[in-house]
C-alpha cells in the first residue's frame, strides 16, 4: 500500500489512492476536497480523553436512539413504561464525563492555537447543556420527586443550569473572535438563555398552578365537599344488575379535566369551590347541556367521568364503535383516578375514606365494566395500568407533557428546531473560517464529483467514498458534532411524539369535544378524536412481572452476574425474566378484591387460610402460622408450589397463573421488602436464612429438576416428623399437595385452583398493607412499575386504610398506616 501526506493549515491529512492494491494516478481519480470535512481535526492517534469523549457520545447516541424507537414502539403495542435505573445512571454518567472532556480538550485546543476546533468545542458545550435536562426527563425519574414540594418544581436546577450558561457566556465572549462568526454564537447562547428562562418561568408559573402543582390540593377539597354532600354518585347505587358498571359510571361525580376553571376560595381547611358552583355540580348540570341557564355557568368546563359516560350514549361517533367508546372512557377514567391516587402520593386529605360510595364505585363500578369475570377483570386493570402510567409520565417527563396544551409544547419544539438549524450553520461558519458559501460550494462540488465518478468510472467513486469515510472516522470532531446534533434531535422529536402519541394529549382532545358542543357537529374536531383513539386502538396494555425462582437462586448462569449486581444495588437492572400476567390471575385477584370490599374493607390472614378450609385441605401444622410474617408464609408456601410443578408436562391455565404468582411474590420478598407488611430488615433476614438453607442443603445439586427430587426425597425421609425451619416447613406442604394432586385429574385441578385463589388473596393482603407506605411505590413506579402497585391502588380508592395496629394472630402491620 502507498501513501502520501499533504499538510496544510497546521493539520495532516492522511490520502489513500489505492484501489484494489492498484495506484491510481492522480488525473484519473480526483481526491474529495471537500472544506468542510477538511477542516476538523484529523488525528489517526487519538489521546485517551478523545477516545473517551468518543466512546462515550457514540454509546449515547446508540442508547438515546434505541430509547426512541422503544418509546414511540411501545406507544403503539401498549408496553411503553418508565425506562430503568440503568438507563438513568448511564445517562447520569456520560453527562458526568462530558464536562471533564470537553474542558481539557479546549484547553489543549487554546493552548496549541487550533481556534476553530476551541470554538467547536464550544459549541459542543451549549448543546450539552440543553440535552441534560431533557435527556435526565426521558429516563426514570429520581423518587423523591413523588413527594410534595421536593424536586418537581424546585428552580435550584435552572440555578445550576444558569451557572454554567454563564461560564459558556463568558468563554465565547473572550476566545471566539471574528464579527461573523462571533454573532452566531451570541444568538446560539442567546437561544439557550430563553430556553432556561422559559424552563423557569415554566416552573414559577407550575407552583401556582391548579393544573399541575396546586392539583392536588384543589382535588382535595373538591372531594371532601363531594363526600360531605355525599354525591360522590348523584344517586344511591342498587344491588341488583342495575348498580353495575357503566350504570355506576353515569352517576359519578369524580373529576377529569376543568377544575382548575372553577370558582375557589382559600379556607382554614384548605381549597374549597365556590357555593354556586358546587351546587350546580351537586344538582347534576353537565357540561354537555344547554337546557338550563346555569350551564353557561363555569361548571361547564368541568368534565366528569359522567359526562364522559354521557357522551358515549349521546353521540354517534361513539355509538357505532364499541372499541372507541371503551378506549375513551379508559383513558378518561384513567386520569379521574390519577388526580386521586396522586393525593395519595402527595399526602394530602383523603376524604373518601371508608365510605360506602367509594367502595360502591369500586366494587360495582370499575370492577364491572366487562360484561362477565374475564372481561371485567381485563377492564380493571387496564384502566388502572393507564392510571399509573399518567402518573409516571407526570412526575417523569418535562412541564409541558404534564399541561394538556398542545399550543405550547408545539411552540416549543418548533424554537428547539430553529435553534438546530442556526446550530448547524455555525458549524459550517466554523469549519469555514467564516465563509460558510465557500463551505456550502465545495460541498456541492464534492457531492457532484461523486455523482458524476460513480457514474462514469465505478472505481473512482469507491475511491472517493472510501477516502471520506477514512477521513470522518479518523476525526473526533466530526464524530462529536454529527452524534450530538443528531441526539438532540432525536431527543426533540421522541418528546413530541410521545406527547402527540400519550394519552394526555388524546385525554385533553376528548374533554375539549366533551365540554364543548359545537365542536360536537364539526367535521375536524371528530377526525382530530378518531385519530387520536385510532392510535389508542391499536395499542392493549401489558402488565408483566418479575420471576423468582428458589430453586435456582445458586444455579450458575451467564445471566446470574446482573442479577448479582441488581441485588448489590437493591434496584432492578436486567437478569430477571418476566412473565406476562394471565387473565386467569387477573380474574383470581378481582375476586379477592371484591371479597374485601364486601367484608368493609376488614381484611385480615384468616381470610387467605379460609381459602384452604373451603375446599378441605388440612395444611401441616406451623406452614399457615402468621406469627413469622408475610415473608415467612410467602417463601413457604413459595417452595411448596416449586415443589408441584412437574417437570417436562405443560401447565394448565390456572397452573401457570399460580406459578407466576408464587414466584412474583417471591420476587417481591427478595427485590422489594418495603411493598410487603414486614418490616424491612425482618423481611431481608427471612430471605437471606432461607436462601443460606438451601444452599447447604442444594450443594452439588446444580439442575432444577435435581433439587426439586432431592427436596421430595427429604420430605419422604422425614414423613410424620414435626418441622420447625421454614425450608423443611415448605417441603412437608409441598410433599403433601403433591400427593393430593397425584390422585386423580380432578383432585389435581383442585389443588391447582385453590392455590391459584391463595395465592390471590395473599397478594391482595399484603398490597393493602405496604411497611413504606405510599412512598415504597413511588420507589417501585420510579423504577418501572410494580404489578402489586394496580392491586393496591384498587383499595385505596376504595377507601380502604389499614389503622396502626399489631395482631400476633395474624401477620403482625408495621408502623406505617396505608
Amino acid at each position: 500500500m502507498q501513501q502520501y501526506y499533504s499538510s496544510g493549515g497546521g493539520r495532516s491529512m492522511l490520502h489513500v489512492v489505492i484501489v484494489n492494491n492498484t495506484v491510481l494516478p492522480l488525473a484519473q481519480c480526483r481526491t474529495p476536497s471537500a472544506l468542510l470535512v477538511s477542516n476538523f481535526t484529523v488525528s489517526p492517534d487519538l489521546k485517551t480523553p478523545e477516545k473517551l469523549m468518543v466512546t462515550t457520545t457514540v454509546l449515547m447516541t446508540v442508547l438515546g436512539t434505541a430509547l426512541f424507537a422503544v418509546g414511540i414502539l411501545g406507544r403503539f403495542s401498549g408496553r411503553h413504561r418508565g425506562h430503568s435505573a440503568a438507563t438513568r445512571i448511564f445517562f447520569r454518567a456520560s453527562f458526568a464525563l462530558f464536562l471533564p472532556f470537553m474542558s481539557y480538550m479546549f484547553s489543549q485546543a487554546h493552548s496549541n492555537r487550533q481556534t476553530p476546533r476551541a470554538q467547536l468545542i464550544l459549541l459542543w458545550m451549549l448543546l450539552v447543556e440543553l440535552l441534560r435536562k431533557k435527556v435526565y426527563a426521558m429516563v426514570a425519574p429520581a423518587p423523591d420527586t413523588f413527594a410534595r414540594g421536593v424536586g418537581r418544581y424546585s428552580l435550584f436546577d435552572a440555578v445550576e443550569e444558569a451557572a454554567r450558561m454563564v461560564w459558556i457566556g463568558y468563554l465565547i465572549y473572550s476566545y471566539v473572535h471574528g464579527f461573523g462568526v462571533k454573532s452566531f454564537f451570541i444568538i446560539l447562547w442567546i437561544f439557550s438563555i430563553a430556553k432556561l428562562c422559559k424552563r423557569a418561568i415554566c416552573i414559577h408559573l407550575a407552583k401556582d398552578s391548579f393544573d399541575l402543582a396546586k392539583n392536588a390540593t384543589l382535588v382535595s377539597g373538591y372531594m371532601a365537599q363531594l363526600v360531605g354532600a355525599q354525591r360522590q354518585l348523584r344517586q344511591p347505587v342498587d344491588d341488583g344488575d342495575g348498580g353495575r358498571g357503566d350504570s355506576v359510571m353515569k352517576t359519578c361525580n369524580y373529576v377529569v379535566m376543568g377544575e382548575s376553571q372553577l370558582k375557589k376560595k382559600e379556607t382554614p381547611h384548605g381549597i374549597e369551590i365556590d357555593d354556586d358552583d358546587i351546587e350546580d355540580i351537586l344538582d347534576g348540570v353537565e357540561s354537555s347541556t344547554n337546557t338550563s341557564s346555569r350551564a353557561s355557568a363555569r361548571p361547564k368546563h368541568l368534565v366528569r367521568v359522567s359526562t364522559i359516560w354521557g357522551l358515549a350514549e349521546s353521540d354517534k361517533m361513539f355509538q357505532d364503535d364499541e372499541r372507541r367508546r371503551q378506549k375513551m372512557k379508559n383513558i378518561c377514567l384513567g386520569l379521574a383516578l390519577f388526580k386521586l391516587l396522586r393525593r395519595r402520593m402527595e399526602r394530602c386529605h383523603m376524604a373518601e375514606t371508608n365510605t360506602p360510595q367509594a367502595r360502591a364505585i369500586v366494587l360495582q363500578g370499575l370492577l364491572a365494566l366487562g360484561g362477565d369475570a374475564d372481561a371485567d377483570a381485563e377492564r380493571a386493570f387496564e384502566v388502572v395500568e393507564m392510571e399509573l402510567r399518567f402518573l409516571e409520565e407526570y412526575y417523569q417527563a418535562i412541564i409541558p407533557l404534564a399541561l394538556p396544551k398542545p399550543r405550547i409544547f408545539i411552540a416549543n419544539f418548533a424554537f428547539s428546531i430553529a435553534f438546530i438549524l442556526l446550530y448547524c450553520i455555525t458549524v459550517l461558519l466554523v469549519t469555514g473560517n467564516g465563509n460558510i458559501f465557500r463551505v456550502l460550494g465545495n460541498l456541492f462540488q464534492g457531492l457532484a464529483g461523486l455523482s458524476i465518478d460513480m457514474v462514469v468510472q465505478f472505481q473512482c467513486f469507491r475511491h472517493q467514498v472510501s477516502f471520506l469515510f477514512n477521513m470522518v472516522c479518523s476525526s473526533c470532531d466530526l464524530i462529536v458534532t454529527f452524534l450530538l446534533t443528531l441526539t438532540l434531535l432525536a431527543v426533540e422529536t421522541y418528546e413530541f411524539a410521545q406527547y402527540l402519541l400519550s394519552d394526555w394529549f388524546a385525554a385533553s382532545i376528548l374533554c375539549n369535544y366533551a365540554r364543548k358542543p359545537h365542536l360536537q357537529e364539526h367535521r375536524h374536531a371528530r377526525r382530530a378524536v378518531k385519530t387520536a383513539l385510532w392510535v389508542r386502538h391499536r395499542s392493549h396494555p401489558v402488565i408483566k412481572v418479575h420471576q423468582v425462582t428458589m430453586l435456582k437462586l445458586h444455579q450458575l448462569h451467564p445471566r446470574r452476574l446482573w442479577v448479582l449486581v441488581s441485588r448489590m444495588l437493591k434496584r432492578r437492572l436486567v437478569g430477571l425474566h418476566p412473565a406476562v400476567v394471565t387473565t386467569e390471575a387477573k380474574v383470581a385477584i378481582v375476586t379477592a378484591l371484591r371479597a374485601i370490599l364486601s367484608s368493609g374493607g376488614d381484611y385480615p390472614f384468616s381470610h387467605c387460610m379460609d381459602v384452604l378450609r373451603r375446599h378441605g385441605f388440612d395444611t401441616p401444622n406451623g406452614v399457615c402460622d402468621g406469627s413469622g410474617g408475610a415473608a415467612t408464609v410467602i417463601l413457604v408456601w413459595h417452595l411448596a408450589t416449586e415443589l408441584l410443578e412437574r417437570t417436562g408436562k405443560p401447565l394448565s391455565p390456572k397452573g401457570k397463573a399460580v406459578v407466576t404468582l408464587s414466584r412474583y411474590c417471591a420476587y417481591l420478598v427478595s427485590y422489594e421488602p418495603g411493598l410487603l407488611p414486614d418490616d424491612k430488615e425482618w423481611t431481608e433476614k427471612t430471605y437471606r436464612d432461607m436462601s443460606a438453607e438451601l444452599d447447604g442443603f442444594f450443594r452439588s445439586c446444580c439442575t432444577t429438576t435435581r433439587r426439586r427430587d432431592s427436596l421430595l426425597q427429604f420430605y419422604f425421609n422425614r414423613a410424620g416428623k414435626e418441622e420447625s425451619s421454614p425450608m423443611a416447613r415448605g417441603v412437608k406442604l409441598g410433599g403433601e399437595l403433591k400427593e393430593r394432586a397425584a390422585s386423580s385429574a380432578t383432585a389435581s385441578e383442585s389443588v391447582w385452583t385453590m392455590l391459584l385463589e391463595f395465592w390471590a388473596e395473599l397478594l391482595v393482603f399484603v398490597a393493602s398493607r405496604p411497611s413504606a407506605g405510599p412512598d415504597g411505590h413511588a420507589v417501585a413506579l420510579a423504577n418501572g412499575g410494580e404489578f402489586i402497585t394496580h392491586i393496591w391502588a384498587m383499595i385505596t380508592h376504595a377507601g380502604v386504610r389499614v389503622h396502626k395496629h399489631h395482631d400476633y394472630q395474624s401477620i403482625p402491620v408495621n408502623h406505617v398506616m396505608v
